[in-house]
């Protein structure tokens, strides 16, 4: 195979054959030649099931072509036609022509011509055998791709047992389940070759994680079902998925800061845990931080970190860097932020494209909306609510429902757990409880994203014992029940 993978390999006779004439047709194979036996040299031939790995014994001497599930020969004495049938997986023949001339054989439709020797009439026959269904037979596809520039692209080539018609290629996002891209093309004669850019039909970025594809080809000759072929791949270098910060592999990633001034991304493994860091030291222990996605547009995840002085700057580590005091930032005010008790960021609330900031006053309670601009910063705030002081908990949730409008969820001092579903014109719709009585005993509760790899939006909350619980999202705006994934984390002075 072109492939170079090899299907399968078949002995014919044991020792002492050797071939002389080798064809290939879809599933099947022919082989004849001559074996040394004890009695002397011996023609044989053999048609061989690549599918039901059998070898089939066929009449030997004279021409022979091989069709789709058969063979046609020309005895070299009588200059009889013969077909030979192998689909049952025994040999069945048939004479076609008592006598024929010269003749080929269409090894896909099945149609054996040749002249009559006599006449020089042209006769044109079916072989009256089924066609096989059309099959893959090889495939050479890449199991990841990284956007490292605009020519970057995820090639395929499938091998095909006979032509195709046409065929369609479906990329999906695994996690979600949505078809992101869709291929076709008509006619393909032996192979069909793709190529896929990592975007959407309008050119947008997908978002990076792993993706399924789905291979669907049509017969030419309208024989038999289709054929299919599906498989994955990794894709990093595209669009950033929200709170993914280390490994673009679009799970979330939690910021937790130490009481030694460390800001360290805790990596989502996609199973519900975290497992390896990236850290960056220097930081006063004084800072509140807020991941918040893709401000600058260069498709890596930014971190909003506020100072002591009030001062609230977008911070732009590179995908899988860590976060540090030196890194790139923009500035978004160097004074009056000290004013708000939440910086929560839930996504993308207007339905632009931007990540967007809540931020709730302090002494006021007021809740305002801070839009991500295309050029980095955030707009002017605008006023969501007066007063929201009967929550002691705001937290940007993300996308609960999969309608990709950002989310927010709000505990109030009786542990009510509510949700408001963004409605994507940069407001929020009236709230609906989720749970009572829920998250008494956490000092923190963040929307870390996506961390078990189904494509829902997750909760991880601290208890006062340093205890640290997942809840895992369902999709539908609320969430299963707590599982307890690490112990000890009483010592980090943030999570974020």
């Amino acid at each position: 195979m072109r492939s170079g993978n090899p299907i399968t390999s078949f002995r014919v006779a044991g020792s002492g054959c050797a071939p002389g004439n080798i064809q290939a047709v879809g599933r099947w194979v022919y082989w004849s030649g001559s074996c040394d036996l004890p009695q002397g040299s011996v023609q044989k031939a053999f048609v061989y099931d690549t599918r039901r790995k059998t070898l089939i014994a066929v009449p030997a001497g004279g021409e022979a072509h091989l069709g789709d599930g058969f063979l046609v020969t020309r005895d070299s004495t009588s200059a009889a036609l013969i077909l030979t049938d192998v689909t049952s997986g025994s040999a069945v023949s048939r004479t076609l022509a008592a006598k024929a001339g010269r003749w080929d054989v269409d090894p896909y439709t099945g149609l054996v011509g040749y002249v009559d020797p006599a006449s020089q009439d042209i006769h044109v026959l079916q072989s009256g055998v089924p066609a096989t269904d059309i099959a893959v037979l090889g495939a050479r596809t890449e199991s990841a791709v990284s956007l490292v520039d605009s020519s970057s692209s995820w090639d395929g080539t499938w091998w095909l047992s006979k032509p195709a018609a046409s065929w369609t290629l479906v990329l999906r996002n695994k996690a979600t389940g949505a078809a992101v891209r869709t291929l076709a093309e008509g006619a393909a004669l032996d192979a069909i070759h793709a190529s896929w850019n990592g975007r959407t039909s309008n050119g947008a970025y997908v978002p990076n994680g792993t993706y399924t594809w789905t291979l669907t080809v049509a017969p030419a000759d309208r024989q038999g079902a289709p054929a299919t072929a599906s498989g994955s791949l990794n894709l990093t270098g595209g669009a950033a998925v929200r709170r993914d910060h280390v490994g673009s592999d679009g799970i979330g990633d939690l910021l937790t800061l130490s009481s030694s001034g460390a800001l360290t991304f805790q990596q989502g493994t996609g199973k519900g845990t975290f497992s390896g860091k990236v850290s960056g030291s220097g930081w006063p222990t004084s800072v509140k931080a807020a991941p918040f996605g893709d401000l600058s547009g260069d498709r890596c995840n930014d971190v909003l970190v506020r100072l002591s002085s009030g001062a609230l700057r977008a911070y732009k580590p590179g995908c899988g860097d860590a976060l540090k005091p030196s890194t790139a930032y923009t500035s978004l005010g160097t004074s009056g932020w000290n004013q708000y008790d939440v910086l929560t960021a839930p996504g993308d609330v207007t339905k632009d494209g931007r990540p967007d900031l809540i931020a709730r006053n302090a002494s006021t309670g007021a809740v305002y909306l801070y839009k991500g601009t295309s050029a980095g910063t955030l707009s002017a705030r605008v006023q969501l609510y007066a007063n929201w002081k009967t929550y002691k908990k705001i937290v940007g949730a993300g996308d609960l429902n999969g309608d990709g409008i950002g989310d927010l969820l709000a505990q109030d001092t009786a542990n009510n757990l509510y949700r408001y579903y963004g409605t994507g014109n940069g407001t929020f719709g009236g709230r609906t409880k989720v749970f009572s009585n829920w998250g008494g005993s956490y000092n923190v509760i963040v929307g870390v994203g996506d961390i078990t790899g189904d494509g829902r939006a997750d909760l991880v909350s601290r208890d006062t014992a340093g205890n640290v619980w997942r809840n895992n999202g369902d999709g539908k705006g609320s969430f299963g029940a707590r599982t307890k994934i690490a112990t000890g984390w009483q010592g980090y002075k943030g999570l974020f």
